[in-house]
């Protein structure tokens, strides 16, 4: 019997001149190749795509679509843009791919516009929640609409944890139609043992330099904490709108020798930082389930971490890290004192997270888009 075609549409995916990006789709979207004849679209805004032309190698497998669009400028239209721009480019493409399935990985702009030329190809609608696209876009009105029929409109709704599907039965989709499928981990990587690069005692980051990651609460908390600890380290992976902000307040509290900015790291290195670290810190104002906690935990490093969206659903404080209320500098402190102190049993830790697999979310995958 031949495979079902599956289209995924998601602008979470890695890039070619960003291969570290949104790893974990890449990970959970491989399980199902086995299953699937599967392909990949990737919107890209139209400049960068333009500026790494290329870097761009296009296949049935990935297809890098340029995507139109002013930044920050009728962002309720960003749906319609995003449908005329995969149309324009892949429309052929996708005539003649003749998907029985389409799904999205990210409500808005990409769920809209995937639900829309799932309607045009006749294929089965389906979409992936991860948080900030429900948190932020669920709470503007006309952006919220264009999600809630898109909801209408698919089969069948991942939601990566119970925290998101309240959120989204809030915005007037129906309970029924979402599943809480959490991420997973691959545990073989992330307990291998790695060589240590950096001897100091560090505190580990790992993510986008935004500000809602609260990655300036997080250098002032470790200025402050330096009082107690002068010989840690804070590390840094990553890149971002926030890194010229966060190197002119560490050049400005003299932190030059305590604060190393890592930039992007390859998925594959990311073990031997985590292994090593005290603690990882995740002091965002918002998320779904991020997967550097999962990680961090699948390396028996404890985490610490805002206890907002399903954090709290997977971190535990008296196995596997330590959460606290808000984003801000005296709270996270105060949290990292505790951690830093706190004797954590490496091997919990490291059991708490094998519920989280990649296996458990393929087959919860396939459930969802099989059943419906």
């Amino acid at each position: 019997m031949p495979q079902q075609r599956l289209v995924i549409i998601t602008n979470l995916y890695p890039l070619p001149w960003e291969p570290g990006r949104a790893t974990f789709n890449r990970q959970q979207f491989a399980q199902l190749e086995s299953e699937y004849e599967m392909s990949v679209l990737v919107p890209v805004h139209f400049v960068e795509w333009f500026k790494h032309f290329r870097q761009i190698n296009q296949s049935d497998k990935v297809r890098y679509v340029p995507y139109f669009f002013l930044p920050k400028l009728g962002r309720r239209l960003y749906s319609v843009w995003m449908f005329c721009s995969l149309l324009i480019h892949s429309g052929l493409w996708l005539k003649r791919r003749r998907p029985e399935i389409m799904l999205a990985s990210w409500a808005f702009p990409d769920a809209v516009a995937t639900g829309w030329l799932a309607k045009l190809f006749r294929s089965r609608f389906y979409f992936k929640v991860h948080g900030s696209d429900i948190h932020l876009h669920g709470q503007q009105p006309a952006r919220a609409r264009q999600i809630v029929a898109a909801g209408q409109r698919a089969r069948g709704i991942i939601a990566v944890s119970d925290n998101l599907k309240c959120d989204m039965v809030a915005l007037g989709i129906a309970k029924d139609k979402i599943q809480v499928v959490y991420n997973g981990v691959n545990h073989a990587l992330f307990r291998e043992a790695a060589t240590r690069s950096i001897t100091n005692p560090y505190l580990l980051f790992v993510g986008n330099l935004k500000a809602d990651k609260g990655v300036m609460e997080l250098l002032q908390a470790f200025q402050a904490l330096r009082q107690d600890y002068p010989d840690y380290l804070l590390v840094i992976a990553g890149s971002g709108a926030m890194h010229n902000e966060m190197s002119r307040y560490v050049n400005l509290q003299q932190l030059q020798q305590y604060v190393v900015f890592l930039g992007n790291v390859v998925h594959s290195q990311l073990p031997g930082y985590m292994q090593h670290a005290k603690l990882l810190v995740l002091p965002s104002f918002h998320e779904g389930v991020p997967n550097v906690l999962l990680e961090s935990m699948a390396a028996g490093t404890p985490v610490v971490a805002t206890a907002v969206g399903g954090i709290p659903e997977v971190v535990k404080s008296d196995i596997s890290g330590k959460l606290f209320a808000a984003p801000e500098p005296q709270l996270l402190t105060e949290a990292l004192r505790i951690a830093i102190e706190t004797q954590w049993d490496k091997q919990a830790i490291i059991q708490h997270a094998m519920q989280f697999s990649w296996q458990k979310n393929k087959a919860a995958m396939l459930r969802v888009l099989e059943q419906n």
